[in-house]
């Protein structure tokens, strides 16, 4: 990966946009923010949730303490289990039927907030991944930014197949509103199946029986059949996300072609790529490299 950052030779750091922010986990760019090589700008309405990403975040770390929409204002409803808030009401009955504690799926208070249009945050710079997990509010996030997303080459959302939330977007609304803005999906990260209860769920091995389809994170990129609409800049980062954010190693070397053809690049850096790569992925090295 230090190979490629530095064969990349791009103009700035990657620049992510992390919309719900919460740090429940870590982010699948933690790699980049490690290594100092990212900047991130996320969006977090909860107060806790927001307190904690500022007593943690790193110098290329800029957080704010706001929902991100279309601009109107929205019920928040807060829950005891905190990766459920939204401004969704939860769907009980499916929730139920998943097996959830009653008690996780409690409100605990609900309160009014005015969203903010990614479009209309002066405060963000041109970006290259937004990162997007505001169960359900994804595709009003998308409406509200389509100018901001116009220089976006990554969008990396999570996407719903069982709903957990009263008249929340699915999949299908998530893709389709992407598909819009000239996003196609590339990959899924990972899928969340769930084993289903029953009173005999205990003479079963749980990891062989998860079958319902709850959510997961995809990949969408930037439609590559038009590399041209790509600038030697966008490539590099997109190289770098593939590389280091969701690990799709043959577009970071078709990204590199691109370059390669148009001398943005030193050709070299493909071998030296390859070269770096566990040897589980790779099947044989160029000549030069073996």
């Amino acid at each position: 990966m230090d190979a490629l950052l530095t064969g990349l030779g791009a103009e700035r750091l990657t620049r992510v946009v992390d919309v719900g922010a919460n740090p429940l986990s870590d982010p699948p760019y933690k790699f980049l923010m490690d290594r100092g090589a990212c900047e991130v700008f996320g969006f977090e309405p909860q107060e806790e949730a927001f307190e904690e990403l500022q007593q943690i975040k790193a110098e290329n770390e800029t957080y704010f303490k706001c929902a991100v929409g279309d601009g109107t204002a929205q019920t928040l409803y807060i829950y005891n289990e905190s990766g459920l808030t939204s401004t969704f009401r939860a769907n009980e009955a499916a929730l139920g039927f998943l097996g959830r504690s009653a008690r996780n799926i409690r409100l605990k208070e609900t309160e009014t907030l005015k969203t903010k249009r990614l479009d209309d945050l002066d405060d963000i710079p041109d970006f290259d991944v937004l990162k997007i997990d505001v169960q359900g509010s994804e595709v009003a996030v998308f409406r509200g930014g389509a100018e901001k997303l116009k220089s976006a080459t990554v969008v990396i959302p999570e996407v719903r197949f069982y709903p957990l939330y009263e008249g929340e977007p699915m999949l299908g609304g998530v893709d389709e509103e992407l598909r819009a803005q000239g996003f196609i999906l590339h990959k899924f990260m990972f899928l969340k199946p769930k084993v289903l209860p029953s009173r005999h769920i205990d003479h079963l091995k749980r990891t062989q029986h998860r079958n319902q389809l709850i959510d997961g994170d995809a990949v969408y990129l930037r439609d590559l059949g038009h590399p041209e609409d790509y600038s030697d800049e966008q490539l590099k980062h997109l190289a770098i996300a593939a590389s280091a954010i969701f690990e799709s190693h043959d577009l970071v070397l078709h990204c590199l072609d691109h370059l390669i053809e148009r001398k943005a690049v030193d050709p070299v850096i493909s071998e030296r790529y390859l070269a770096g790569l566990p040897g589980d992925l790779v099947k044989s090295l160029p000549t030069a490299q073996r």
